[in-house]
This record gives structure tokens, C-alpha cells and sequence, in this order.
């Protein structure tokens, strides 16, 4: 053996005798020629001579379960098993060593695993548990990759209970993939939430609708969080699906059954500051309810004066949002170069004479309602922008940099076609279809006249609350030619028209002027009755005021009994005993 044979040989007991398991060399007889420190600590002796088998094993044949023979036909192999007497587990390797006489030894390497395999043994079952607790959890565990539309790749069993699907029906981007039974109107929103959560590294919970594979629609609740790498980077989220539809469902029924006992007056006159009882204002009062139960965006059309912000205002008092702002804004008074400073606010130093950051009208509005009165006069830049927000985008303030976002409600009103607008191409179509979800028609005045008298003595008692000498009613032909006029400004007009009658005791409709003044007078003085004494004239006088307080009051008496001052078993007993009847 020369020195370079040596030194291998040296190498090889090294390494050998460095390795934590057994080693050792066996002839074709299965009888041991060469074994490591380790075998003989094993053992508690040298085996060299003995056969393997029995040396290792105690057994006086091969081994039944021992593959090492295939080592003496060239082959390696692999495998792992359990000692019969110890019940340790050991990895073992044997590999074929041909001699240069063609004789072929086996090298056997085996190494202790027990350790290793108790703690596969403990995580399989931890993993078995972990299995059984989320396909038995009523609901869906699930994960979903950190992409676009954060497609599920992993879903429990839960989800054929909860929506009739198999969990891999749900993932990938399949006709029936998790994103697809999402309904419509939830989607974009869902998504965003999640994105916005995320980014701030928070947990994200929401309720939404899904589609279930009947084809019902259920209403589910999510919860879960993002999974981020070492180097902080979004690889996944992961989270909990549950149904709450039957929570949700009790939830809606209470709010049906809200709305039903709000809308159950059989005889509204009068809605909050809207004025009104005729057929065409009782739709719109259903209307104002169920839009209040809703947060989506509600346009107003009318003609102007027909009252559509105290319409919005109604609106906003009756809905969740009752607790922040009711921010008007006149669309039509803001110039067009200064729509976007007024909207959206702006920073210190972003224009001349802009010394301090101010906010705009949806910094405002947050948390409460924006009522935008004559939206079409927004241009279409500004409904590009607007549209922005609306979808969840967000807004910068002039001469800022940071994105911000404010959670308001829209409501829009318009005297003008905005059909025509899109057609023209003056109005956006997706700004149209985003704000036009919830629409309310507001009648003219022409078309309600039989709210004209409600509205009359409205505003008379309005308008002449605190005055020393009050106009209580008017004449009848003054009271005959309001009720059938035409009313082109509708009720903004017959305040209006009110107003001067009270102050200057003229009736002014559309620039005809009659002086009343008269004709008032007739009404208020008895008449001079020959050969009557003072009480004959007083009856007389008594008599004639109530009877024109009934006609003022449409012989409502008791309104009849407010205008005279009197309480109404006072009046009864005056009409009986002046024969009125």
C-alpha cells in the first residue's frame, strides 16, 4: 500500500468513525468484516466474524424483512423500520462493494431515527386534528393567494355544508371559483376593504351576499388576515367563513317591520318639513323610506322649487347617517376652476393667498350625507374625479400629495333631462348609472292642488308666528284663485306669494297684483243692522267669523277652532247655538 492509499484509507476510518450511526461491511455470507465505533457501543463488543443477522438481530436466519440482499446483486437500497426488541426506528442504506476477484461485499450505513419519527408521528396527528377541527368547523377555513383577486387555493369541507360546492370547485379561477358567487354588488367593495385592512396590516372582517350553488343567496361573515414573508412581503390570507344569513335575515325583517310601522299612517299630511297628503306625496314618503334603510346613492328630479332638499334632508334624518353632516352644495353657484378647491379642499401654500390647510365639502361630509343640487351642471372632469371617490379610489386636496377617502352617502337633485345630458355627451354614462341607483320623482304643485290648502295654512301660521297683527286666514275668492292656479314655481313660489301677502296684505301671482285689502275688511266687520241692539250685533258678528273660519278651514273645525283661538267643545257649542250646522 503506498502513501497516497494511506492516506484514503485514513479519510474513510475518519469519516466513518465521525458518523453518528452504525457502519459496518459484510461478506457475501452475510458475516460481518469491518464495523465503526459505533457498532461495538451498540453492541457492547466486536461482531467482526459473526453473522449479521444474529450478531445485530439475535434472529439465526436472514432477517425476514432485511432488503440487503439486493446489495450482493449491484443494487442500493434504501429503507426505514422498526427494531423487533427495542421498537426503535432506524433509517438503514446498503450499498453493493465489488472486489477485484468479482466477489461483491455489502456496505451497510444505519442510523438511529427515532426522535425524527415520533416528531412526524406528532405532526401527522397534530395535522390529523387540525384536519378534522376545520372540515367539522360550520363554516369554511380558507386560503387565497396574494394576487389581483385574491384566488382561493385552499378551502375545508365546510364549504359543501355551507354552500353545496366541493371545497375545489371554489379555487383557481373556475365557473364556480369563490370570486364568481360573490354577489355583484359586494364584490368591489369586499375587495377593497380587504386591500385597504391589509395594507395596514390589521385583520378584516365584513358581512356580504353570496350565491350558493341552489341558487339561493346567502349572507356570510369573513374574517381573516394577511400573510406576510420574512421579508414583509403579502404571500397570502388566511381566514374564517361563516353563514349569518338567519342573523341577518332577522335583522332585515326588523328593519321591514321599522319601516312598516313608520309608513302605517293612514292619513300623512305632513312628512318631517314636507308638506303634503295627495296621492303623488305618498308614494314619495315610501320612497324616502326605503331609501333611508339604504346607504346607496339617491338622485331627486324635479322642477325647481318643488322641494328636493327638504326631500334629502327627510332622507338623511331617517337613515343610519342621521349622526354626521348634511352637507348642501349648490352645483350650479360654484364656478368651474374653483369646483375642485371647494370638493376636495386644499393644502397651505397651494395657490396665492392660501395660508392655511382647509377641507372641502367631502371632508365635510364624512361619515354623513352629501347632497349635490343641480348635478348637471358638474363638468365632465369633475365627474371623472368624483367618480374616483365614489368607487373607493380616494382624493387629494389641491396642492397635496396624500391619497384621502371619506365615507359619505350621495344624494343628487336635478330639475333637468340628465337622459338627454349622456346623450348629448355632456354627462358621463358611468357617472349617470353610479349616482342614479335609488331615483325619486318630486311632483309639481299643479300636479298635487289638493296639497295647496295644507300648504296655505302652513305657511300662514308660519309666517305669521310672533306678528302683532296676524292675517289668521284668507278671503275666500283670494283662497279660490291660489287653489287653481297654475303654480309654475311650484311651493317655493306660494311661500313666496304668502310672504307678501302677509307683509304688504297684496296678492301677487305672477305679477298680477290685488289689493285685498277690502275685501278683508268685508269679511272682519259685521254689517250694520237697522233697529239691532249691541248683542244682536255681536251675534251677528260672532257668527259670521265662524263661519268664515270653517270655509277658510274647509269646515275642518277643528283648525277652524285654532284660527278662532277657541277649544274645539267651545266651538261645537257657539255653531249649535247659532244654527251652523
Amino acid at each position: 500500500m503506498n502513501a497516497t492509499d494511506r492516506s484514503r484509507l485514513s479519510y474513510f476510518e475518519a469519516i466513518v468513525e465521525a458518523f453518528d450511526g452504525m457502519v459496518y461491511v459484510c461478506s457475501s455470507d452475510n458475516h460481518i468484516e469491518y464495523v465503526n465505533r459505533q457498532v461495538v457501543e451498540q453492541l457492547g463488543r466486536d461482531p467482526v466474524g459473526e453473522a449479521c443477522h444474529l450478531a445485530l438481530y439475535g434472529n439465526v436466519e436472514i432477517c425476514p424483512w432485511c432488503p440487503e440482499q439486493e446489495a450482493f446483486k449491484g443494487k442500493t437500497v434504501r429503507w426505514e423500520f422498526k427494531h423487533p426488541t427495542t421498537g426503535r426506528w432506524y433509517y438503514h442504506m446498503a450499498s453493493p462493494i465489488s472486489h477485484p476477484d468479482g466477489s461483491i461485499a455489502k456496505l451497510s450505513l444505519c442510523l438511529d431515527i427515532t426522535e425524527k419519527k415520533h416528531a412526524e408521528n406528532a405532526l401527522l396527528e397534530s395535522e390529523r386534528r387540525l384536519s378534522t377541527l376545520m372540515n367539522n368547523l360550520p363554516g369554511i377555513v380558507y386560503r387565497c393567494r396574494a394576487d389581483e383577486s385574491f384566488v382561493m387555493e385552499f378551502a375545508s369541507r365546510g364549504s359543501k355544508r355551507l354552500l353545496g360546492f366541493e371545497p375545489h370547485e371554489l379555487l383557481g379561477k373556475g365557473p364556480n371559483a369563490y370570486q364568481h358567487i360573490v354577489h355583484p354588488e359586494d364584490r368591489k367593495n369586499m375587495l377593497n376593504l380587504v386591500r385597504e385592512t391589509v395594507a395596514m396590516r390589521r385583520p378584516f372582517s365584513f358581512i356580504y351576499r353570496i350565491r350558493a350553488a341552489s341558487g339561493d343567496e346567502k349572507w356570510v361573515w369573513e374574517q381573516g388576515e394577511g400573510v406576510f414573508d420574512d421579508n414583509d412581503r403579502l404571500v397570502a390570507l388566511e381566514g374564517f367563513i361563516s353563514d349569518v344569513t338567519a342573523y341577518k335575515e332577522v335583522e332585515l325583517d326588523l328593519r321591514k317591520e321599522n319601516l312598516r310601522l313608520r309608513s302605517s299612517i293612514s292619513d300623512r299630511y305632513r312628512f318631517g318639513d314636507i308638506i303634503g297628503k295627495s296621492e303623488p306625496m305618498q308614494a314619495v314618503y315610501d320612497l324616502i323610506l326605503k331609501a333611508a334603510a339604504s346607504d346607496a346613492s339617491v338622485i331627486i328630479f324635479g322642477e325647481s322649487g318643488s322641494g328636493k332638499e327638504l326631500v334629502a334632508r327627510a332622507i338623511h334624518r331617517l337613515s343610519d347617517r342621521r349622526g354626521g353632516e348634511f352637507v348642501a352644495v349648490n352645483c350650479g353657484a360654484i364656478p368651474k376652476d374653483l369646483m375642485e378647491r371647494e370638493f376636495f379642499g386644499h393644502m397651505k401654500g397651494a395657490f396665492t393667498g392660501a395660508n392655511a390647510d382647509k377641507g372641502g365639502f367631502l371632508d365635510s361630509a364624512d361619515g354623513g350625507t352629501l347632497f349635490l343640487d343641480e348635478i348637471g351642471e358638474i363638468g365632465q372632469d369633475m365627474q371623472v374625479k368624483l367618480l374616483r371617490v365614489l368607487d373607493g379610489v380616494g382624493y387629494t386636496p389641491l396642492g397635496g400629495i396624500k391619497l384621502k377617502r371619506s365615507n359619505f352617502r350621495v344624494i343628487a337633485a336635478t330639475n333637468r333631462d340628465l337622459v338627454k345630458l349622456v346623450k348629448e355627451g355632456r354627462m358621463r354614462e358611468d357617472f349617470f348609472y353610479r349616482i342614479r341607483i335609488l331615483p325619486i320623482q318630486l311632483p309639481p304643485l299643479r300636479e298635487r292642488k289638493e296639497d295647496i290648502p295644507l300648504l296655505i295654512d302652513h305657511f300662514l301660521s308660519m309666517l305669521n308666528k310672533g306678528k302683532d297683527s296676524p292675517r289668521p286666514h284668507l278671503p275666500v275668492r283670494i283662497r279660490e284663485a291660489m287653489e287653481t292656479y297654475s303654480w309654475p314655481g311650484n311651493v317655493r313660489e306660494l311661500h313666496n306669494v304668502l310672504h307678501t301677502y302677509i307683509t304688504l296684505g297684496k296678492l301677487d301671482l305672477m305679477g298680477q297684483i290685488s289689493d285685498i285689502g277690502s275685501e278683508a275688511q268685508a269679511i272682519t266687520e259685521p254689517p250694520f243692522l237697522a233697529g239691532a241692539g249691541l248683542r244682536q250685533r255681536m251675534d251677528a258678528l260672532e257668527k259670521k267669523m265662524i263661519l268664515s273660519a270653517l270655509e277658510a278651514a274647509r269646515w275642518h273645525r277643528g283648525r277652524a277652532a285654532d284660527a278662532l283661538q277657541l277649544n274645539y267643545k267651545t266651538l261645537q257649542r257657539k255653531m249649535k247655538a247659532h244654527g251652523i250646522k
